[in-house]
C-alpha cells in the first residue's frame, strides 16, 4: 500500500468533506449577497431604468465562450419577460477578436451598450463610445489591470462588500437582472435563470465554494426539471448520462463552446433561446456536427503540440510549455493548453498566428496566469482573463525574449510525482456500495475548490469485458467483497488475473443501477 494514506471508512470520508465547508457562511439561496453589496450594479441598473423609459436602443455585448454566451441568454430572457426590446451581439473570434472592439462598435446602431463576461479592458472602445455618444454599461469579472475604461463598471474584483471574488460573468449578468428586478420594481423569479447560469459557473470553472456552490446546486435541479426547449432536447440526446457538474463540463460546454471556436458563437445563443421545437432541434444538430468536425481538428492539433514539446531537451524540466504553430487553428489552442497543461501538470501557453500577430491561450491549476502575464507585459500586445485561463496577442519578433521571461518567472512546482497524491485514502471495496455513494453525492455539485472525492485501492482483476472503442469493463476483488469498475480508453483483457494498485471515483451506472469505481489511474503490483 503507498505510506502515506490514511485508511479510511465510512465515517472518515464523511468527516473529510465536511470539513471543506466548516467555514462556510454562504449555505442556501437566502444567505447570497443582496444586487447592492455588486459594486456600481444597482446605478448600471437604474442607468438601464432610464434608458428604458426614453425608449433608447440597447445593445448587450457578450463573449464567445460559454460564460459569454450564457450571459447574453440570462439577459435576453429577462428582457423579453419584461416585454422590452433588446439587441445581443457576440464578437466572432475571427474577424472581431475579443471583446467591445472597434470593428463590433462600427456595426451597432444603438444607445446604449451593456457588456457581458468583457469589457474591463476596453478602454479603446470605452472612448470611441464616448466619441460617438453611446452609454458603457460595463459588466465583467475577468481580472482588472491597473488603467480601466472610462464607463461605469460592474466587475466583483472590484467590489470590496462582496463576499466572493470570482464568480463567472453570467453570474455578474444575473445579480444585474436581479438589481433590474428591484429598480423596476417586477415580479420575476430569479430561479427561472438559474438552469441557464449553472452552465456557466461549471464551464468556466469557478470554485465550487460559497455563492457559486449554492446557485450550482439550486441550478442542477432546475436543469433536471427545466422545460426550456434546449435543454429538453439536449436531455433527450445524452439520456443516458446524469445530471451533474461533469455532465456539463464534458458534454454540454463543449458542445456549446465549439459554435464560437469553428464559426459564430451565435449559434450556440440561438440554440438556447430558441422556444421553437423544430428550430431548436435544428439548431442542436448543427452543433453536434460542428463538434464532431472541433475534436477531429484538436485530436490532429494536439498530438503535433505534444510533440513539439516533448522534443525539447530535458522537456521534463521546463517549468512552462510554450509551442507554436502558425498554422494551428486559433478557436483550438485553448483546448490544446488546457490538456497539456493537465497532462503535464505545467503551465501551458499555446500560439497561433493571425495577420502577422502571434495569437494564444495560457492555462494553469497551479499559478496565476494573469499574474504571469503580468510580469512579462513588456512582450505582450494585449492580454486579459484570470487564474487559470487567459488569451494574449504579441508580435513574432518578441517571442524569444518573452519564452526567457517566463523560464524566469518564480513559482513552486509541485514535487509531488505520485499519480495517488489526489486520493484522500486507501478506501476497501467493503465500504463501496449505495449508502456510502449517497452520502459522497450530498456534498455535489464537484468541480473545482471543492475535487470529486477520490480514493486509492489494491485489488485483483478477476474479469474483463471491453466495450465501445476500446474501454474496458472490470470485476474487482479485494479476497472479501467483488466491484465493477470502468478503465477509459484501455483495453485490458490480457490484465485479468492480474492484481492492481488504483485510484478512482464512484459513478452511477444507470444501466445496471449500480455504484461503479471510475479507475482514472492504475499500476499492476
Amino acid at each position: 500500500m503507498v505510506s502515506h494514506l490514511e485508511k479510511l471508512d465510512f465515517k472518515a470520508v464523511e468527516s473529510l468533506l465536511k470539513g471543506r465547508f466548516i467555514n462556510e457562511d454562504i449555505k442556501q439561496l437566502k444567505d447570497l449577497p443582496k444586487p447592492e453589496s455588486l459594486c456600481n450594479l444597482l446605478i448600471i441598473a437604474k442607468r438601464i431604468q432610464v434608458a428604458m423609459e426614453a425608449q433608447k436602443r440597447i445593445v448587450v455585448v457578450g463573449d464567445y465562450d460559454v460564460d459569454g454566451v450564457v450571459s447574453c441568454a440570462i439577459l435576453h430572457t429577462f428582457f423579453q419577460k419584461i416585454q422590452y426590446p433588446i439587441s445581443v451581439e457576440i464578437p466572432n473570434r475571427f474577424s472581431d477578436g475579443y471583446g467591445l472592439s472597434q470593428s463590433v462598435i462600427a456595426r451597432l446602431d444603438c444607445d446604449v451598450i451593456i457588456t457581458v463576461d468583457n469589457g474591463i479592458n476596453a478602454i479603446e472602445a470605452a472612448q470611441i463610445c464616448k466619441n460617438r455618444g453611446i452609454e458603457l454599461l460595463i459588466t465583467d469579472h475577468h481580472t482588472p489591470q491597473e488603467i480601466l475604461p472610462n464607463a461605469l463598471i460592474c466587475n466583483p474584483k472590484l467590489s470590496k462588500d462582496f463576499p466572493e471574488s470570482e464568480i463567472c460573468g453570467a453570474c455578474v449578468a444575473w445579480y444585474l437582472c436581479a438589481g433590474l428586478k428591484q429598480v423596476l420594481n417586477v415580479d420575476i423569479a430569479m430561479g427561472e435563470f438559474l438552469d441557464l447560469l449553472s452552465l456557466a459557473i461549471v464551464s468556466d470553472v469557478m470554485p465550487l465554494r460559497g455563492i457559486n456552490r449554492v446557485l450550482l446546486k439550486k441550478g442542477l435541479e432546475t436543469l433536471k426539471s427545466s422545460q426550456r426547449m434546449a435543454f429538453v432536447h439536449l436531455k433527450e440526446q445524452f439520456c443516458k448520462h446524469n445530471i451533474d457538474a461533469q455532465f456539463i463540463s464534458y458534454y454540454i460546454a463543449p458542445l456549446l463552446n465549439c459554435a464560437g471556436r469553428m464559426d459564430s458563437a451565435m449559434l450556440a445563443y440561438r440554440f438556447l433561446i430558441a422556444s421553437k421545437k423544430a428550430e431548436s432541434k435544428m439548431l442542436l444538430e448543427q452543433l453536434l456536427a460542428i463538434n464532431a468536425e472541433r475534436k477531429v481538428l484538436q485530436n490532429v492539433i494536439y498530438a503535433e503540440a505534444k510533440e513539439k514539446f516533448c522534443k525539447q531537451k530535458n522537456y521534463k524540466k521546463i517549468p512552462f510549455i510554450l509551442v507554436f504553430n502558425e498554422s494551428w487553428h486559433e478557436g483550438i489552442v485553448g483546448i490544446i493548453a488546457a490538456r497539456l497543461s493537465e497532462e503535464f501538470s505545467k503551465p501551458s501557453i499555446v500560439l497561433t498566428q493571425k495577420d502577422g500577430i502571434l495569437k494564444g491561450s495560457m492555462r494553469s491549476s497551479c499559478i496565476d496566469c494573469m499574474e504571469v502575464l503580468e510580469s512579462a507585459r513588456e512582450h505582450l500586445c494585449s492580454f486579459g482573463g484570470h487564474f487559470g485561463a487567459a488569451g494574449l496577442n504579441l508580435k513574432k519578433e518578441s517571442l524569444e525574449d518573452f519564452e526567457k521571461t517566463l523560464m524566469r518567472f518564480n513559482y513552486t512546482q509541485d514535487k509531488v510525482e505520485s499519480n495517488f497524491k489526489e486520493a484522500l485514502g486507501y478506501l476497501p471495496l467493503s465500504v463501496v456500495g449505495e449508502e456510502f455513494f449517497a452520502m459522497v453525492q450530498s456534498f455535489a455539485p464537484f468541480g473545482n475548490a471543492n475535487a470529486i472525492p477520490k480514493f486509492y485501492t489494491e485489488t485483483k482483476i478477476i474479469n474483463v469485458r471491453c466495450f465501445g472503442a476500446g474501454h474496458s469493463q472490470l470485476s474487482l476483488s479485494d479476497g472479501v467483497v467483488t466491484c465493477n469498475a470502468i478503465v477509459f480508453n484501455k483495453d485490458l483483457r490480457e490484465a485479468q488475473g492480474r492484481e492492481i494498485a488504483c485510484l478512482y471515483c464512484l459513478q452511477w451506472d444507470n444501466y445496471k443501477q449500480s455504484v461503479v469505481l471510475h479507475v482514472e489511474h492504475y499500476i499492476f503490483l
